[in-house]
């Protein structure tokens, strides 16, 4: 089948809907997060494998953000549920990372931040206010982001946008979106350093955004409510949980 029929809504391989697709995200990104817990216990062959699983979240999560910018009813309850969770996550997240370091909770943020960020972003893309204005407010988020070393920082915010930007031209955004995970890691490391993990969180960006062009139906899920909250409430617990295993192990 060509690419242009494969895009079509009735193509046989629309099979996941919106639960399928965060529920598959979120247990990868789990095995990911806990697999990271065990890596000194198990082969070293089988650690890369499974510590990238949790890479092909993150698009997702993205992708989902400017979806909902579009579908939810309120965005500003919207943008303060994300909020709250973001502040609850704080946490685990800091405990898992750095340890009982009480002054660096607020200091490394997870990236429910950047959820955030970026639906604010779209909002403020999407306002009447001037082109000019619009842009130097969106900068200033993703400058945020990074003052705040939140995961993923601008460049999930540009992922988001870039996902709404490109809602009517996936194939574009096929290319785009992976191309925004080569160009964090250029900055992070300085250069072009193409090392197996970085070669792996690729492939888990591409797979996740084939899944999200050929495969997603734009249907909600049998039990779309549930799905939402439990992603809220399963990221600052696992995050949990996983330092508990961390503290037993090393402990």
């Amino acid at each position: 089948m060509t690419a242009r029929k494969l895009l079509q809504k009735d193509s046989p391989l629309r099979v996941l809907n919106r639960d399928a697709l965060k529920w598959i995200a979120l247990v990868l990104m789990t095995a990911g997060h806990f697999w990271s817990v065990y890596r000194h216990h198990i082969p070293r062959q089988l650690n890369l494998p499974a510590l990238v699983l949790q890479y092909f979240a993150p698009p997702v999560f993205f992708f989902f953000i400017a979806e909902g910018f579009h579908y939810t009813r309120s965005r500003k309850k919207y943008a303060l549920r994300l909020l709250i969770f973001a502040v609850i996550t704080q946490i685990p997240h800091a405990l898992g990372e750095n340890g009982i370091v009480l002054h660096d909770v607020f200091l490394f943020w997870s990236v429910l931040l950047v959820l955030f960020l970026g639906l604010i972003s779209l909002m403020i893309l999407h306002s009447s206010r001037k082109l000019p204005l619009r842009l130097a407010e969106i900068a200033a988020l993703c400058g945020v982001s990074i003052l705040l070393h939140a995961e993923w920082g601008a460049t999930g915010i540009l992922a988001i946008l870039c996902m709404d930007l490109l809602r009517e031209r996936p194939l574009i955004r096929l290319c785009v979106i992976p191309l925004l995970v080569v160009i964090h890691n250029i900055v992070l490391a300085g250069g072009l350093i193409l090392t197996r993990l970085v070669a792996g969180m690729i492939l888990m960006w591409v797979l996740a955004m084939l899944l999200i062009t050929f495969c997603y139906n734009g249907k909600k899920g049998h039990f779309p409510r549930f799905s939402q909250y439990a992603f809220y409430v399963w990221y600052p617990l696992h995050l949990l949980i996983r330092w508990v295993l961390q503290s037993v192990i090393s402990g």
